[in-house]
C-alpha cells in the first residue's frame, strides 16, 4: 500500500497547525503576537479528537472493549460525543451518547449521521430531578450519570463509559500531543498559553508539558461568568461546590496562573471579528478564549511576543445558535 494513502482518519489526529492571526491583531492595534492553534483541522473538526482516540485505543490494547459487542457512551456538550460516533463508526462499536441540555442543532444531527443513538440528558427520567436541582450543571450530570451506567452494567449490559471528566487519559492525551506540538511550533518561543476550560484536561495536559519545559510560560484559564449559559462547552470552576470542580483541576496550583471570565458578548464578538479578518470560522469557547488572549495581549510586557491561543472546534457547529447572527 501506498505510503501516501492513510488505512483510517484515525491517523490524521493531531498535528494541527499553529495560525498567526495577522488581521486581527491588526484591527484590534495589538502589539503581541496571536497565535491560533486550530484544532478543526483534525479529522472530525475538533480538540476532542485527540482524547477520544487515546481513550479508546487504550480501552482495547487492555482489553476492556471490543467492537461489534460493546457500546461506548459518553455525557457530552457535543464534540466529544461528535468524536465518539465517529472513531466508534471507524471501529465498529455501537455508540449512546447522552447530550447536555441548549446545544447546537448541529451537534446532535453530526452524532447521528455518525450512527449514534443520542438522548438529551434532560429526557432521562431518572436523572431530570436531581439536574433541576443543580441548573443543569455539567459536572453534577456526570456523577449522576456514573450511578445510572452502573445499574446497567450490573443488569449485565457490556458498555463502557468513556468519562472524559475522570479518565486521566484526557489531560494525557494533550500532554503528549497538543502541549508538545504548541511548544514544537513555536520553538519554545511563546510568553503565554491561553485555552477555554471544558473538562480541565486541555489546560491540564499543555500547562504540564509547557511548564516542564519552561515554568516561566504563563498559562491563563477562561472560564464562563456563572450566567453565560450560551458558552456551552466551558464550565465554570471557580465559583462552585468542590464536587463541581472537573477532576482535572481538584489540584490546581501549578497549572494556571490566571483566570479570566468570560462573558457571552465579549466571546461572541471576539469569534466573529476573527472570521472577517483572518478567515478563521470557530465556535463559542474558541471565541472566549480569544477575548482571554486578546486581554492579555494588551498588557505592554507582552509587545512583540509569541501569544498561543486554543481553538477547540469549527464555527460550522454552531450556525443554528446566536453565535454568528
Amino acid at each position: 500500500m501506498s505510503k501516501k494513502i492513510h488505512e483510517s482518519l484515525t491517523e490524521l489526529v493531531g498535528n494541527t497547525p499553529l495560525v498567526r492571526l495577522h488581521g486581527y491583531e491588526k484591527k484590534l492595534g495589538l502589539k503581541a503576537h496571536i497565535l491560533a492553534k486550530v484544532e478543526y483541522f483534525n479529522p472530525i473538526g475538533s480538540i476532542k479528537d485527540r482524547i477520544v482516540l487515546r481513550i479508546i485505543e487504550d480501552a482495547e490494547r487492555e482489553g476492556k472493549i471490543k467492537p461489534g459487542v460493546t457500546t461506548l457512551i459518553e455525557y457530552t456538550s457535543g464534540n466529544t460525543g461528535i468524536a465518539v460516533s465517529a472513531i466508534g463508526a471507524m471501529k465498529g462499536y455501537k455508540v449512546q451518547i447522552y447530550l447536555q441540555e441548549g446545544v447546537s442543532q448541529e451537534r446532535l444531527q453530526v452524532m447521528k449521521a455518525f450512527g449514534a443513538n443520542v438522548q438529551k440528558i434532560g429526557e432521562v427520567p431518572e436523572l431530570q430531578e436531581a439536574l433541576k436541582a443543580t441548573n443543569n450543571d455539567f459536572v453534577a450530570a456526570t456523577n449522576l450519570l456514573k450511578q445510572h451506567i452502573r445499574e446497567r452494567v450490573a443488569a449485565g449490559d457490556d458498555i463502557y463509559f468513556v468519562d472524559q471528566m475522570i479518565n486521566p487519559l484526557n489531560p494525557q492525551a494533550h500532554h503528549d500531543t497538543t502541549g508538545e506540538e504548541i511548544w514544537d511550533q513555536t520553538d519554545g518561543d511563546l510568553v503565554a498559553v491561553v485555552s477555554a476550560v471544558g473538562t480541565g484536561g486541555t489546560i491540564r495536559g499543555v500547562s504540564d508539558y509547557i511548564k516542564s519545559k519552561n515554568s516561566n510560560v504563563k498559562v491563563i484559564a477562561v472560564e464562563p461568568a456563572l450566567d453565560a449559559a450560551a458558552l456551552t462547552g466551558i464550565h465554570n470552576f471557580t465559583e462552585v461546590p468542590e464536587e463541581r470542580v472537573p477532576i482535572a483541576l481538584k489540584n490546581k496550583i501549578g497549572i494556571y496562573d490566571e483566570v479570566l471570565i468570560g462573558k457571552v458578548d465579549t466571546a461572541f464578538e471576539a469569534a466573529r471579528t476573527v472570521a472577517k479578518t483572518d478567515g478563521v470560522l470557530v465556535g463559542n469557547s474558541s471565541g472566549a478564549a480569544l477575548w482571554g488572549a486578546t486581554e492579555i495581549a494588551k498588557c505592554p510586557e507582552y509587545e512583540g511576543k509569541n501569544i498561543v491561543v486554543i481553538f477547540p472546534d469549527t464555527g460550522l457547529r454552531y450556525l443554528s445558535t446566536d453565535l454568528f447572527k
